[in-house]
């Protein structure tokens, strides 16, 4: 088998027909071995070539030895997305320079990755707990109410856009993606019902309810038909059905960035949940448009908050978010939506739930961190 051949041809050239063209400008010639590339994409660099380039871009390095394992374990381009806020222009992208402000350090760009990867744990374990309620809630309820272990599969309950098989080709439908996730599955309780009960397409909802994604749970709640069964599967959550939709479809959002690694700390969500009347005065309005929300993570973690209040009452999830704020390096709260006096606000005065000992050597440890500043 021959290798392909890169070569590097000016932008405008023009193309052939009988060429696969992209849109950046590289095309493919059937049949043969070449592959062009436009002259404009950027050439690969070494780690050695990428710290020289931060360097001279006004970044202070003190240990280059560190940010040489970081770039070679993290890598450059997902760290960029850490050392763009200390740029001259952030948070323009247009024109952008790459110069930092001055005094921006590696160990600043480091830190904040480190408080992001923090983050993204608590927030996921957060998640993780909601969306483990909400299957729970929506088996059990659809399978006592209608007296059925396989509720999903009724169409007088769900629409059949949701719960039957698509009659359309190359489309699948929420229960064509359970019965692919159940066909697939490796875990003890799928083969268990796949040996057992060969005959059915899916097992029973409380068994489906594991095979189904945060986003796939969202199709399956929005695809019942009675108001009344949304309603009575939320009954023990702090908000209805439409708010608590709203805020899922925020969290899958949030989810799938904490799964894939991605950088989460100041980011806007693309899914900003609806106005939720009881916690209103806790959440942060959009300067642009005061009957909607900010965008920033603040008020999903307010979301979070009061929600998990209601599932596990014990966690002291606001806590551990504080804490972990408050005791990180170079980490400016209002880049996430915070407001000016956050600490002092009542959703953010939840007790230590470490022993006083514990919390005792915890704060000795952090005086002596302090005098080393």
């Amino acid at each position: 088998m021959r290798d392909n051949i890169i070569v590097t041809v000016p932008i405008t050239l023009r193309v052939d027909y009988s060429t696969t063209a992209h849109q950046d400008g590289s095309f493919f010639i059937p049949n043969e071995r070449y592959y062009f590339m436009p002259t404009n994409i950027k050439q690969p660099t070494t780690i050695e070539q990428q710290i020289e380039q931060l360097k001279c871009r006004g970044m202070i390095i003190n240990d280059e030895s560190d940010i040489y394992r970081w770039l070679s374990t993290v890598g450059y381009y997902r760290l960029s997305g850490y050392w763009w806020m200390y740029e001259e222009r952030y948070p323009s992208c247009t024109p952008r320079n790459h110069k930092f402000k001055e005094n921006t350090s590696w160990d600043q760009v480091k830190h904040t990755y480190i408080f992001d990867q923090k983050f993204r744990r608590l927030i996921s374990t957060g998640i993780e707990k909601i969306e483990v309620a909400v299957k729970a809630s929506w088996a059990q309820y659809l399978a006592t109410h209608y007296n059925t272990s396989h509720p999903h599969e009724d169409s007088s309950i769900f629409k059949k856009e949701v719960c039957e098989k698509s009659t359309i080709q190359g489309e699948k439908t929420s229960f064509d993606l359970l019965v692919q996730a159940y066909q697939k599955s490796k875990e003890p309780f799928a083969i268990h019902y796949k040996t057992k009960y060969s005959a059915i397409n899916t097992p029973p909802i409380w068994v489906s309810s594991l095979l189904l994604t945060l986003g796939e749970l969202l199709n399956w709640l929005d695809g019942i038909k009675e108001r009344q069964d949304k309603k009575a599967i939320f009954s023990n959550f702090p908000f209805d059905y439409i708010p608590m939709q709203s805020v899922l479809n925020n969290l899958r959002w949030v989810r799938n960035v904490c799964a894939h690694n991605g950088r989460l700390w100041n980011k806007r969500t693309p899914f900003v949940f609806i106005p939720i009347k009881s916690i209103e005065p806790h959440l942060i309005k959009s300067r642009s448009n005061s009957k909607k929300l900010d965008s920033k993570i603040y008020n999903t973690i307010i979301a979070m908050a009061e929600i998990l209040k209601s599932i596990d009452p014990d966690y002291p999830f606001t806590y551990f978010i504080k804490d972990l704020i408050i005791h990180s390096k170079y980490i400016n709260p209002k880049l996430m939506g915070f407001p000016d006096d956050w600490e002092k606000l009542s959703e953010w005065k939840s007790p230590s739930p470490l022993p006083r000992h514990v919390i005792a050597k915890k704060e000795k440890r952090n005086k002596r961190r302090s005098k080393r500043k």
